[in-house]
């Protein structure tokens, strides 16, 4: 076969293995057997062995990577990768639509595009001319973890953008469809999707885990997310991954979110085979009775439907508020539920001293995984619902996620049930316990109590904070247990040659662990104010206080008064934020953290345009939130204030303004819309 040959023949092969895989994920068809396949595969690589010039990035060969990758590259999403809000009834998601009205102050035609909830792993794809370049995760939704050769193991993820005809859609044009399809080959295409695991391949799994002796897993939605951040290709090649592809970012004239999904389709990647157009608010209710009665009949798991606003002007005009967008919701089904029977309840004691009951439960099945134990909350909840050890009681995973006892079967008492008393001392360091007025929980009165200690530094290396892969809670504990570490500060003095000492290292993972804490040396404020641990500091709280602070200096140096002005803080959060920074332990701390080598990013000012000028919202803004519009206002050396008075400078009024344009007008301060806002802030 000479070399021109062989060309024409690659491409023959590769054309007929696309149109195979294409029937096999996209369709749910096969035309031929599996053996079959493979000989196509087969002689494809030996051709390419024989002719390696002639291999192309698309090519089915090069889906698993020779080698392993040192760590995982960190990449901003062009466009935020955001979670939905949750419905967990009809009359939530009736309310849900009723929002949307409000603010677009017109119906919404009852136009909607259901679809069910892969149970699995957010991820972006990226396409450069029809080829795959790029894959990257969720992550926090603003950065994501670059896992390109992970997902070219998975078969359903097409290396090459493909092209089939569409004929007839409901809910949108196939015209546009096709026209969009087309213009895809020779664009720059972001299309997003669920890694997940189907049942069978992870029953196999966890066959050949046990056969080997080896950890069993405990659901395929944590199988999918592990084996995506595995640094071997051929890891995540063997766990047998599969893809639904759920939107696509790129504008390529589609109209309707039903055209998108066509357009997904047509180019190669398998959508839900049951996901459908609804022109009223009854169709969706149907839909979700539909679904919940096939369920556990796929061949996967599902936690819900997605329902999205169908016309995606009208979704980009209803914006978002926080982290999900107002146009779409997930509506998780009622929460799967079974009996098991109470074998004690422990105390956990967590990074803020809180001391919150757990019961252990005689290990059972419920919505696809083992539970074996399930939060009790507090002292109210125990005696809210007169649990006691040896009870029998029905627990459930509320939007199949969260273990939570619901309900005690007082009828198979036996007599022998034990109560349960909360204890007057922690029972980690023996330390007074205490209840505050007004609150719910119990708090050991040691800062220095070992379980507080071992929590925080959980909390510390955590992903939402420093992010320091191979240092989970064990080998946490090893380190503490050994004397290598006394606290956070001293993670970053850590050598490789004391970690490849250690039981759970060899050279190989040392190395890394010290490469991911070198890694997360340079952190931004916000992530480094949450990773304290500050009770009453969530995520949230920590940006808007990086935001309006700027650097860690201003934040430790300033009033409780002065913290009282950051929005979303109120006098609790900015009590509890002053009182750690006056803490002369935890003032040591964060000195030694730096002192060790981390550097924080503080949050600069994009420009000073905006200096000395007073700002106050009101009304709702329709392409901005409001906390966002504060933030550039800062970030541009502004100020947002919350009330008028005679240093404002602008009032800007979005829908449904309310008495500050009154007040605006009668001090004369110049009322400004939302266009113009948007304009100053550019």
């Amino acid at each position: 076969m000479t070399k021109q040959e062989a060309k024409q023949r690659i491409q023959k092969l590769k054309k007929e293995i696309d149109h195979h895989r294409y029937l096999y994920h996209v369709l749910d068809k096969s035309e031929i057997s599996d053996s079959a396949h493979d000989s196509l595969k087969n002689e494809l690589q030996k051709l390419e062995q024989q002719y390696p010039e002639l291999v192309t990035k698309d090519s089915p060969t090069q889906r698993i990577s020779g080698k392993a990758l040192p760590a995982f590259k960190k990449v901003q999403h062009e466009v935020r990768m955001l979670s939905l809000n949750d419905a967990f009834s009809f009359d939530e998601v009736k309310d849900w639509i009723e929002k949307m009205e409000r603010h677009l102050r017109h119906d919404i035609k009852s136009e909607f595009f259901a679809e069910i909830k892969a149970d699995g792993l957010a991820v972006s794809l990226i396409y450069e001319d029809g080829v795959f370049v790029r894959g990257v995760t969720r992550g926090d939704g603003a950065v994501g973890e670059d896992v390109t050769e992970n997902l070219k193991t998975i078969n359903a993820i097409p290396l090459k953008l493909e092209n089939h005809a569409f004929k007839s859609i409901q809910g949108g044009s196939h015209t546009i469809v096709n026209d969009a399809v087309n213009h895809a080959q020779k664009s720059r295409v972001e299309v997003r999707g669920e890694v997940y695991m189907k049942k069978k391949d992870f029953d196999v799994l966890n066959k050949f885990q046990k056969k080997k002796a080896e950890k069993i897993f405990a659901n395929p939605r944590n199988v999918a997310a592990g084996s995506i951040r595995q640094l071997d290709s051929k890891v995540a090649a063997s766990r047998k991954l599969s893809f639904l592809a759920w939107d696509i970012i790129t504008d390529l004239g589609q109209k309707t979110h039903a055209e998108t999904h066509a357009i997904a389709k047509s180019l190669g990647f398998p959508t839900a085979l049951v996901n459908e157009y609804c022109d009223s608010v009854k169709k969706l209710e149907s839909y979700y009775h539909k679904i919940d009665k096939k369920r556990d009949k796929l061949d996967f798991n599902i936690d819900g439907i997605v329902l999205i606003v169908n016309d995606i002007k009208a979704y980009k005009k209803l914006g978002a508020v926080g982290k999900a967008p107002r146009g779409a919701v997930a509506w998780k089904f009622s929460a799967e539920q079974a009996t098991t029977q109470v074998k004690d309840i422990i105390i956990q004691v967590g990074r803020t001293g809180a001391l919150t009951p757990v019961a252990v439960l005689e290990p059972v099945q419920v919505a696809g995984s083992t539970v074996s134990r399930a939060t009790l909350h507090n002292e109210d909840e125990i005696e809210r619902l007169d649990i006691r050890i040896g009870d029998t009681v029905i627990i459930q995973k509320a939007g199949d996620i969260i273990p939570d006892v619901v309900e005690v079967l007082k009828r198979m008492r036996t007599g022998r049930e034990k109560r349960f008393i909360m204890p007057k001392k922690c029972p980690v360091c023996g330390h007074e316990v205490r209840r505050k007025s007004g609150e719910a929980a119990h708090f050991c009165t040691n800062k220095d109590c070992a379980a507080r200690h071992r929590e925080g530094l959980y909390h510390f290396v955590s992903k939402k904070a420093f992010n320091i892969d191979g240092l989970g809670p064990k080998i946490l504990d090893q380190l503490l247990d050994v004397g290598l570490i006394k606290d956070a500060a001293d993670i970053f003095i850590l050598k490789q040659d004391q970690l490849q000492e250690l039981e759970r290292f060899d050279v190989k993972s040392a190395e890394n662990a010290i490469t991911s804490i070198d890694n997360s040396r340079n952190i931004p404020l916000g992530k480094f104010i949450y990773s304290l641990g500050i009770r009453h500091v969530g995520e949230e709280t920590a940006q808007a206080l990086a935001i309006y602070f700027g650097s860690l200096d201003a934040v430790k140096n300033v009033s409780k008064e002065e913290l009282s002005n950051v929005p979303d803080v109120g006098e609790v959060v900015a009590l509890s934020v002053a009182d750690y920074f006056k803490d002369k332990h935890n003032q040591d701390l964060v000195d030694r953290i730096i002192k060790n080598g981390v550097k924080i990013q503080n949050v600069k000012l994009i420009s000073k345009k905006l200096t000395g000028k007073i700002f106050v919202l009101t009304g709702t803004l329709d392409s901005i939130t409001r906390d966002v519009a504060k933030q550039k206002i800062r970030l541009l050396g502004g100020d947002a204030s919350s009330s008028v008075s005679k240093e404002t400078d602008y009032v800007v009024a979005g829908d449904n303004a309310g008495s500050k344009l009154d007040k605006a007008d009668k001090l004369g301060i110049q009322v400004i819309n939302e266009h113009k806002f948007l304009a100053m802030i550019k």
